[in-house]
């Protein structure tokens, strides 16, 4: 029996405009099996979809590296894993001296700080639900607080790739870095993957992983759907992720996953 339900947001949860559908939405309420998204979005870029739905289980933010819940309206932090300040600051020495000029966003808690505004973060503020504001280095870096993702959206093909390179042969310690398409690039802490965050609810609820599922659509998704017991995967899904599926569902535009969790969860 399942007792906890994860979910992957963009291409799963969501439709192509980024709203969790009517029939999402019926379906999670009805099952009445506490939810939890699991997403590289912050939480503000995730609490539509938390007031939809009307969660009240635990969620995880930032690839794992923030596992919060809200209550009353208020955030409220469970556990995180915050980036390394000295090695954020040393990302952002790296990038200036060679590309002046770029911007960086830098997510903490709530805020979203930026090096500069450029085309990049013009371009990605389209589809936030807040609005970006350029940090004061000096005030900032003096008492920096947690920050739990930096994001990089260049335009720029070349200089995509001369910023990855840089940051590869800087061989930055305790951190990860993904791209997530050719103009976004994120940077979070090494421990802060969406199986940590999964495996750290399941023992807080003191679940087995047995009594889990997950639904997921892209290759980060892949270490939670092997952890879970019941691993559910989108048509639209990579095909590499729907190899490690125990079902596959209907894609993020036609109700995936409440298709899923009425087909597989509540009919096993």
């Amino acid at each position: 029996m399942i007792k906890h339900i994860f979910s992957d947001m963009d291409g799963t949860l969501l439709n192509q405009h980024g709203k969790v559908s009517a029939g999402n939405t019926t379906a999670i309420q009805q099952a009445d099996i506490p939810f939890t998204l699991v997403s590289a979005r912050s939480p503000r870029q995730m609490l539509d979809a938390i007031e939809t739905l009307k969660l009240t289980a635990p969620q995880i933010g930032f690839n794992g590296g923030l596992i919060y819940q809200v209550k009353d309206g208020q955030l409220q932090v469970i556990e995180d894993s915050p980036v390394d300040s000295g090695v954020a600051k040393r990302v952002v020495d790296l990038v200036e001296a060679k590309f002046p000029g770029t911007g960086i966003s830098l997510f903490g808690l709530t805020d979203w700080q930026v090096t500069h505004m450029d085309d990049g973060v013009a371009f990605f503020q389209e589809d936030m639900p807040q609005k970006p504001t350029v940090l004061d280095p000096v005030t900032f870096w003096e008492q920096p607080k947690p920050i739990y993702k930096m994001t990089f959206c260049v335009l720029n093909r070349d200089v995509m790739d001369g910023i990855v390179k840089i940051l590869h042969e800087a061989d930055l310690p305790g951190v990860a870095m993904q791209k997530s398409s050719d103009i976004y690039l994120d940077i979070t802490a090494i421990t802060a993957k969406k199986s940590r965050g999964v495996n750290y609810i399941a023992k807080r609820e003191q679940l087995d992983l047995s009594e889990t599922a997950a639904f997921g659509d892209g290759p980060n998704d892949i270490p939670m759907l092997k952890l879970v017991g019941m691993p559910i995967v989108m048509a639209n899904g990579l095909p590499d992720v729907k190899q490690v599926a125990r079902f596959l569902t209907t894609d993020n535009d036609h109700d995936g996953v409440g298709q899923g969790i009425e087909k597989f969860i509540l009919e096993n």
